[in-house]
C-alpha cells in the first residue's frame, strides 16, 4: 500500500503522480495544503513537507520525502517501465534536465504560481502585479530554452520519456491550470506538451479541481 501526501497544483507533487501513473502504481492520495502542513509529516522526518510517500507494502516500511527521493525509490522498487535511461550518458542528461526543471522553475513557482494561488485559491489578498510580471518573464525565458530542446529531440533528454519530461510537464501543467502559459510563442514545446498531456498518466492531473477556482477552459483539452 502506497500513500502520497500532496497538493494537487504543486508541480513537485505532480511530478511524483506522473511517475506513479507511468508505472501504473496504485496510490492513496492525501491532500495537504502547502500553507498548513500537518504534524504527521514532521513525525516522519525532521522538516518533512509534502510531497511525502509511505510504502507499507515493501519488506520494510519506506518513507520517502521530496520528489527526488520518491522518484528514485520508485525507479528501484518498480523498474519497469524505466523513467531513467539504462545508458549512463543518457541517464546523466535526464537527471541534469530534471534538476534544471526544478531549479529554473523555482522562481516562477515563487512569483507567478504563488500569486495565482493567493488570488484564486486562498483569496488572501490582491495579487502583486510586480511578482506576476516577474513570473511571466521568467516563464517565457524557460520556455524559449525548452522549445529549443523540443525542436531537436523526441523527448527532453533524448530518445525516451524520462523524469525530465515528467518534471517539466508537471510544472507547465500547474501554470496552465490558471491559463498562464503562452503556448503560441513556442510551437515545438506546445507539440511536445500535447503528446505528454495525451498519455494515460496525465488524466488524473487533467481532472484536478481545486476549491475556489476552475481550470482554464483549454486545460483538459488534448488538442488545446
Amino acid at each position: 500500500m502506497k500513500r502520497l501526501w500532496h497538493w494537487p497544483i504543486d508541480p513537485l507533487a505532480r511530478t511524483v503522480r506522473l511517475a506513479l501513473g507511468e508505472k501504473r502504481c496504485a496510490i492513496d492520495l492525501v491532500s495537504v495544503l502547502p500553507w498548513a502542513q500537518p504534524e504527521e509529516l514532521a513525525s516522519m522526518a525532521p522538516g518533512a513537507r509534502a510531497p511525502v510517500m509511505v510504502d507499507t507494502g515493501a519488506e520494510e516500511k519506506v518513507s520517502a520525502v521530496g520528489t527526488h527521493a520518491i522518484c528514485e525509490y520508485l525507479e528501484e522498487a518498480i523498474p519497469t517501465p524505466r523513467l531513467l535511461p539504462f545508458v549512463a550518458q543518457e541517464r546523466a542528461e535526464a537527471r541534469r534536465l530534471w534538476r534544471y526543471s526544478e531549479d529554473s522553475f523555482a522562481d516562477v513557482n515563487a512569483t507567478l504560481l504563488t500569486e495565482r494561488v493567493n488570488q484564486w485559491v486562498r483569496r488572501a489578498r490582491e495579487p502583486d502585479s510586480g511578482a506576476l510580471r516577474t513570473g511571466v518573464h521568467a516563464l517565457k525565458s524557460r520556455m524559449t530554452f525548452l522549445n529549443g530542446l523540443a525542436e531537436s529531440r523526441t523527448y527532453m533528454a533524448g530518445r525516451m520519456l524520462t523524469l525530465a519530461d515528467l518534471s517539466i510537464a508537471a510544472h507547465l501543467s500547474a501554470y496552465d491550470y490558471f491559463g498562464d502559459v503562452p503556448w503560441d510563442m513556442t510551437p515545438d514545446l506546445k507539440a511536445w506538451y500535447s503528446r505528454i498531456k495525451s498519455r494515460p498518466s496525465f488524466r488524473p492531473l487533467l481532472a484536478d479541481k481545486v476549491d475556489g477556482t476552475r481550470p482554464a477552459r483549454h486545460y483538459a483539452d488534448l488538442d488545446f
